[in-house]
């Protein structure tokens, strides 16, 4: 599943998930997050994070290893991995940016779109900056259902 970045209680996201996973199925999870702490966020990055959270109104992000957790912490899960896959979909952030830029019809043909395109392109890149300093992680999380 790719929307844990979505959901604004990540718990009940990944017990809900765990919950309808049948015995012996896996689960994987392939989300945006932010990195570990400790050490804790500087005001600088917090910053960062809470202009992304307000301009594509995403609740919070919480890292790879607090996504592992919440999977261990349902006890119905083994085999409990994780993985950051930011250096593999990284190069996707130019692409979309300049995809967007490259784009004129919005231009021309509906203003507000192109708007709402600006802000998005602002947006990827403020997040492709994120993930190039490791504020931002691409997590890989997988685990499989206990047998009953």
């Amino acid at each position: 599943c790719e929307s844990g970045e979505h959901m604004p209680d990540k718990k009940k996201y990944v017990e809900e998930m765990v919950r309808v996973l049948k015995p012996g199925g896996t689960l994987v999870i392939a989300t945006w997050c932010q990195r570990h702490a400790p050490p804790e966020l500087t005001a600088e990055e917090k910053g960062k994070l809470q202009f992304l959270y307000d301009e594509w109104a995403h609740p919070y992000f919480i890292s790879i290893k607090d996504y592992c957790a919440l999977a261990e912490g349902t006890g119905a899960m083994t085999e409990i991995d994780m993985d950051d896959w930011t250096k593999q979909t990284i190069v996707s952030w130019r692409h979309s940016i300049w995809a967007g830029v490259y784009d004129p019809l919005p231009v021309f043909t509906r203003p507000k779109i192109y708007y709402k395109t600006l802000r998005d392109i602002i947006c990827l890149e403020r997040m492709q900056r994120a993930f190039a300093v490791g504020l931002m992680q691409y997590g890989m999380i997988k685990g499989v259902k206990k047998a009953e």
